[in-house]
């Protein structure tokens, strides 16, 4: 067992390569388990709070990797800690890195036990674990005498598998939403040059960013929601977020548009052979001819060109997302409590003596994982 500090990153630092060759190996996978991803969120929204790595191993392979945040509330006369994944909170799926099932759960128990003795935390609180993942497989098994552990549902994930072609899709689509997508695709084209591209027929990363924020903005406001992008801080962190993930082939942002201006965007990533939609937005203006619905339409054409496996809606039950007739998976939360006089016991004694008996270390990193905080 090791428990790596998130310090400052030098110049030499290959931390990117080793947790991102680790995460292709891990039995979970989704792009915001990455390192762009967590390096990013760290940067913009990690003031103020600890990130630790834990990380376990046996016969020099690592079967389990867990980066957990600690947050501090006041308490009269003392300060206690809260632990949660890193970026708890802004991304849809969390999880662990899991290599070897049967590896990862000798070691979950002992794993949990340190992960609350570590800042003296009162609980460990997990979000957003698809109920599907190793990772809930593994929480599922989770028992100590020192803490309690409660589950619950907390988020539903619409989601479409591909099949093998065009037709077998739409026909798996209500007659109604069959129909009208044909009207508004007709009446559309009837009175503009419809076209769906990536945001390098726009024009720079940075321009097409611009856009999709401000057509995000415009959408969520006409509907009296205040909108993410109304943050500076949000925009520089899916600014960087889109950079990172340009390089490494994950961006997919589309625009669609009427006669070169763009009315509907789709801000997602392509990642291990899935399309995960974050974020959309679209013009009012043209709303007659629901750009929205016509942009994911022409997304999920790209899919199954691509041979992909399924287009995730992620988080929420929205009403453009049932209009596809999707698979539901839900998303899980484990909350494990200290217990009590076993709690003040364990700590009088220290870390677990299961710990020692496992073994564990790992050195498969040398260095720093990530970037410091602001």
């Amino acid at each position: 067992m090791a428990i790596l500090e998130f310090q400052p990153k030098n110049e030499l630092d290959n931390s990117e390569v080793q947790w991102n060759n680790l995460l292709s190996r891990s039995l979970d996978k989704n792009p915001f388990l990455t390192y762009e991803w967590l390096m990013s969120w760290w940067k913009h929204f990690g003031n103020g709070k600890d990130l630790k790595i834990f990380t376990s191993e046996e016969m020099g392979q690592v079967s389990l990797a867990i980066p957990i945040m600690y947050s501090s509330k006041k308490i009269p006369g003392s300060k206690r800690y809260e632990a949660s994944f890193a970026s708890s909170g802004d991304c849809d799926y969390q999880g662990f890195l899991v290599t070897d099932f049967q590896k990862a759960a000798r070691a979950i128990n002992p794993l949990i036990e340190t992960i609350l003795e570590t800042c003296d935390a009162d609980k460990l609180e997990l979000n957003d674990i698809p109920e599907d993942s190793v990772s809930a497989r593994l929480l599922a098994g989770v028992k100590g005498d020192s803490f309690g552990v409660n589950q619950s549902i907390v988020n539903t994930c619409p989601y479409i598998p591909f099949p093998d072609n065009r037709e077998a899709f739409f026909s798996r689509l209500g007659s109604n939403m069959r129909r009208n997508l044909k009207v508004w695709e007709r009446d559309a084209r009837k009175d503009y040059r419809v076209e769906f591209v990536k945001h390098q027929e726009i024009g720079t990363l940075k321009e097409a960013m611009k856009i999709f924020f401000e057509l995000h903005q415009r959408s969520q406001t006409a509907k009296g929601y205040p909108g993410v992008f109304s943050s500076d801080t949000y925009r520089s962190f899916h600014m960087d977020l889109a950079n990172a993930f340009e390089k490494r082939g994950w961006l997919t942002l589309f625009f669609l548009t009427f006669n070169d201006e763009p009315v509907s965007t789709i801000y997602s990533f392509e990642y291990n052979e899935k399309l995960y939609c974050y974020l959309c937005g679209f013009n009012q203006d043209y709303s007659s001819y629901r750009p929205g619905h016509l942009a994911f339409k022409n997304l999920m054409e790209y899919g199954m060109k691509k041979n992909l496996k399924e287009l995730d809606f992620l988080r929420g039950d929205e009403e453009y997302k049932t209009r596809w007739n999707p698979t539901i998976r839900t998303n899980l939360q484990f909350r494990i409590n200290k217990k009590g006089i076993l709690r003040k016991i364990t700590h009088m004694q220290g870390p677990p003596s299961a710990i020692s008996n496992l073994n564990q270390k790992v050195n498969f990193i040398s260095h720093r994982l990530f970037a410091s905080g602001p």
